[in-house]
């Protein structure tokens, strides 16, 4: 134990700690906490000190889970737990206490018999001495009660703000979708709005305006969002929007052109040798063909398919040549609970524009330069994407480019995007479950 404290010292500071963070937390009988109580104070915990301390760490602190021996945590965690009754680390904490405990206490004073020393007054002279010294130890002693309950009751009430949260009342649409978002608690943050935004996930983003707490956001690409209400830069809740499709779709967009896209009609996509979009057919919709533009393929759907298990193949040839289009660009990206899984695939030589991503694993060929991520598809190949309980596994016609382990599960799979720059076309795409071997509805 730290401080030359003995075990049962150190077991005692922390009970006290533990005692002072339920009263601090509003419900000071910690045997009674739920899962969700847990759960709630790890956030208040991570928000307060910065520091990420598990639901189960904190189960076991409290004697939640049961353990052979007391569970002692580790100092960076004492000091996140110390921090948030209100000192700035686990050693303060400690060294209060101590205090505390030599510290003298108002003590009642002992009667003397009068009959045997009545006159003794220069026997009680040093006594009447040290009394200023006794009363200035208690009265320190009662600021220093009455200075800690202040802070604690404090800490209480702005723990038992309600937290700012955000609500989408319609998750769930088809293409487009317009998303009404609710803003839960605004009175808490209305003097601070300029502080808050939520980022939509489409790469749409709007500032609180300190009078409205209902927001919405118009989507028009299907597939799987990621809506985070923010403060100061900094996450505080995140809602999912799914737009869903009937198949397959196509939709095109042109490069530093955000404000618009363009549905492509096209019944009967991917089936009967229908595998691509013509230049025709885009200029169609509205597109400029002469300038640089993509088109995205997407099927999104509850595929009831594990996104840490499973195999999809994908047999693709890139756009040829053409204006706007040098590097040949096909991206594929798979649809999570809460992440996803990408890779872009460039002509050898552009590496610079690629990406990958596995969940939180990510690579950017601007700052790090992947180029196992250069391919020329323009003739035809693949690329395959195999997932084993979280360890990824990336091929390019068929050799082995990459292999990682990501933690951050992506659970379920809502649907895949398969995007070109220019005209490509999609051959096949094969995507199964590995542990129930369930195919994928959108494979030809």
């Amino acid at each position: 134990m730290e401080n030359g404290q003995d075990k049962a010292s150190s077991l005692d500071l922390l009970d006290h700690c533990c005692q002072l963070v339920a009263d601090t937390y509003g419900k000071p009988d910690s045997s009674e906490w739920t899962n969700s109580d847990f759960i709630r104070l790890c956030s208040i915990l991570y928000k307060k000190t910065h520091v990420q301390i598990s639901p189960n760490t904190l189960k076991r602190i409290f004697g939640k889970i049961k353990t052979d021996a007391r569970y002692y945590p580790q100092k960076a965690t004492r000091d996140a737990l110390a921090q948030y009754v209100g000192f700035a680390d686990w050693d303060q904490f400690t060294l209060a206490q101590s205090r505390q405990q030599v510290a003298p206490l108002p003590r009642r004073p002992e009667a003397e018999p009068v009959s045997i020393r009545p006159v003794e007054v220069p026997t009680q002279q040093p006594k009447a001495r040290k009394l200023p010294v006794r009363k200035l130890f208690m009265a320190a002693f009662g600021l220093i009660i009455i200075g800690t309950a202040a802070w604690r009751g404090f800490l209480l009430w702005q723990n038992d703000k309600p937290e700012v949260t955000l609500f989408c009342k319609n998750p769930e649409g088809d293409n487009p979708h317009s998303a009404v978002f609710v803003v839960r608690n605004f009175s808490n943050v209305a003097d601070l709005a300029d502080d808050y935004a939520i980022e939509f996930g489409d790469g749409e983003k709007t500032r609180l305006n300190g009078k409205d707490s209902v927001y919405s956001n118009y989507y028009e690409v299907p597939g799987r969002y990621l809506a985070i209400l923010k403060k100061a830069g900094l996450p505080l809740d995140t809602v999912p929007v799914f737009l869903h499709t009937d198949g397959w779709t196509a939709t095109a967009n042109m490069m530093y052109d955000t404000t618009r896209v363009y549905p492509i009609e096209a019944p009967g996509l991917f089936s009967q040798g229908y595998n691509s979009i013509s230049a025709r057919e885009i200029a169609r919709a509205g597109v400029d063909t002469n300038r640089t533009f993509f088109v995205n393929f997407i099927n999104t759907h509850l595929t009831g398919i594990d996104g840490d298990n499973f195999e999809l193949l994908i047999d693709v040839k890139a756009s040829p040549p053409r204006p706007g289009v040098r590097c040949s660009q096909v991206r594929l990206t798979v649809f999570g609970d809460s992440s996803n899984h990408m890779v872009d695939v460039m002509k050898p030589g552009c590496a610079h524009w690629s990406k990958l991503q596995f969940s939180e694993l990510r690579k950017d060929g601007r700052s790090e330069g992947p180029n196992f991520l250069g391919a020329d598809l323009t003739t035809g190949g693949t690329v395959s994407m195999k997932v084993v309980n979280r360890r990824a596994t990336l091929l390019i016609n068929g050799r082995e480019v990459y292999k990682n382990t990501y933690k951050k599960p992506l659970r379920h799979i809502y649907g895949l995007d398969i995007m070109f720059a220019g005209v490509g076309t999609v051959r096949s795409v094969r995507l199964r479950d590995l542990k129930t071997g369930k195919q994928f509805a959108g494979n030809f």
